[in-house]
């Protein structure tokens, strides 16, 4: 049944009410939540639950492990204690707020307690080791090694929804990755940012899969550089 705002949230698999924690992972600099989502996604076995549907959401259809699926995606485990929301798809600033309230509004009535959201935050080049930044309104971060943030900006859907958070005082938490990255995906910071959540929720995910990534990716933008030089200083000789 399409809500009132034209969005709906379709579940593939029930999902019982349960009191349980939501990540979110959205498009965004580096792409980092939607692949540090996807990483835990695959490493751990999670099922798809629901997806959402509207027409507020930019069409787009991906092919998952050569099966079709929607661009805005929930996950969990067998428990249900911990969801994963993540989504591929842009969504135009003025279609935030509805989409966020009813997405906001389904996770809590099926029993959401907390909320930590995952973004990408344009940076110069970071260093190899990567710093996670954070804000918590009731979670001590720096036992997870996250550096307290005293300034950012929390935007799109995750603006929404943690206002929405904050109204009905549940828990939220921001976790930023500096990244200089932006038309592809930063595997390092991804890495990074499983890192802390498995230190938050004791997941277990090995994240040598996106640092090897990182590691050949650096290495070709580096011989990239090296032959641009290298083709610019030949000129220079002629």
């Amino acid at each position: 049944m399409v809500a009132e705002s034209g969005v709906e949230i379709i579940e593939t698999l029930p999902l019982k009410k349960n009191k349980s924690t939501v990540i979110t992972g959205f498009a965004g600099p580096g792409f980092v939540g939607s692949a540090a989502i996807m990483h835990i996604v695959r490493s751990k076995g999670l099922k798809q639950r629901a997806y959402v549907r509207s027409q507020l959401i930019p069409p787009m259809m991906l092919l998952i492990d050569g099966q079709p699926v929607h661009a805005f995606r929930i996950y969990s485990g067998e428990n249900d204690d911990v969801l994963l929301v993540t989504s591929e798809a842009l969504l135009m600033h003025e279609n935030a707020w509805p989409v966020s309230l009813k997405l906001a509004d389904w996770l809590i009535g099926k029993g959401a307690e907390a909320f930590v959201s995952v973004e990408g935050i344009p940076f110069g080049v970071p260093s190899r080791e990567r710093t996670i930044l954070g804000f918590s309104t009731d979670r001590d971060l720096n036992q997870l090694g996250v550096q307290i943030a005293r300034e950012g900006a929390v935007s799109g859907m995750n603006a929404c929804m943690l206002e929405e958070c904050m109204k009905r005082r549940v828990s939220w938490t921001t976790l930023f990755i500096p990244t200089n990255v932006m038309a592809t995906i930063d595997f390092g910071g991804a890495a990074a940012v499983v890192d802390v959540l498995n230190r938050m929720f004791k997941l277990g995910v090995d994240v040598s899969p996106l640092r090897d990534r990182d590691e050949m990716m650096r290495k070709a933008t580096e011989a990239q550089r090296a032959a641009r030089d290298k083709g610019f200083l030949g000129k220079l000789r002629k």
